[in-house]
């Protein structure tokens, strides 16, 4: 297992869909025997988090939901917004036999065994006023999710109960969220007791820091790993996306510690973006 760190990184998990990350501590766990984590294969090692917090804007939850909840084609055009009372507001349609446009509104609440509860509170179907979605269609709340694994979603009436770390794209993340609430336009999450940006690396800057056991990452493997990579210009937060992160590595430098540890600075991938848009951070 290698213990892992994170300060300030917006992570991005696909394109479309991102996590904010504030804190966050863990550890990878291979998921082959023997073997250390991959860092360059997100479904190698799955990311137990200990403490973390971190948060979700609406169009990254409108894509979670449209590409790995409902993606079998029975709602469409889905949006997402917070709203002022603290609830998220769903728009989209519903396909049953005909086209139906719908507008929902649902409470999202932490379970007592660290999963989320989706809670629907209020919904209308062409503006109507409807009992329940799928009651007024005659049709299963599961009919209209794609349930590939029924351990990470769970249906309960016309509530889901999820797993996030298991619906969102690999790796695979593992934790008890105690804290789920909605703050201006963002999903903030708690996984373990609120947590600061303190650990095992330095405290300055924003980064992603990897220690203890075997990692692999890229052509590089590193036994007592001492490996951190740092945010070159730390006045906004990291922007990291794993399944690009050799644009990134190319475009930084890195430097070796007199302890044998290695610290890659590396700058953000929107910034690679602009760069070859030909746009400024001003712009």
């Amino acid at each position: 297992m290698v213990n892992i760190e994170m300060r300030r990184v917006r992570l991005h998990l696909e394109e479309g869909m991102a996590l904010d990350i504030s804190a966050l501590r863990g550890v990878m766990q291979s998921r082959a025997a023997g073997e250390p984590p991959v860092f360059d294969d997100q479904r190698s090692y799955v990311l137990h988090v200990e403490t973390a917090s971190l948060s979700m804007d609406e169009p990254s939850l409108a894509n979670l939901l449209t590409r790995h909840i409902f993606s079998n084609g029975k709602l469409t055009d889905l949006s997402v917004a917070f709203t002022a009372d603290h609830q998220i507001a769903l728009k989209g349609k519903l396909h049953a036999g005909v086209s139906v446009p719908f507008s929902a509104k649902a409470a999202i609440t932490p379970t007592a065994d660290g999963r989320l509860r989706l809670h629907v509170t209020s919904i209308k179907t062409a503006g109507v006023p409807a009992k329940g979605l799928m009651h007024v269609f005659g049709i299963g709340l599961d009919e209209v999710m794609e349930l590939k694994d029924q351990r990470s979603v769970a249906i309960d009436g016309d509530d889901i109960v999820m797993e996030p770390g298991k619906t969102l794209p690999p790796p695979e993340i593992q934790g008890q969220i105690t804290a789920a609430t909605i703050s201006g336009s963002r999903l903030a999450l708690t996984f373990g007791p609120p947590t600061a940006a303190a650990g095992r690396g330095s405290r300055d800057g924003n980064y992603i820091y990897f220690s203890g056991g075997t990692i692999r990452f890229g052509k590089l493997t590193m036994s007592e790993a001492d490996l951190r990579l740092i945010d070159q210009d730390p006045r906004d937060p990291f922007d990291f996306f794993p399944a690009h992160y050799a644009r990134q590595l190319v475009a930084g430098y890195s430097k070796n510690t007199a302890q044998g540890g290695l610290r890659t600075f590396m700058p953000d991938y929107d910034d690679l973006l602009r760069r070859k848009s030909g746009k400024s951070r001003q712009q």
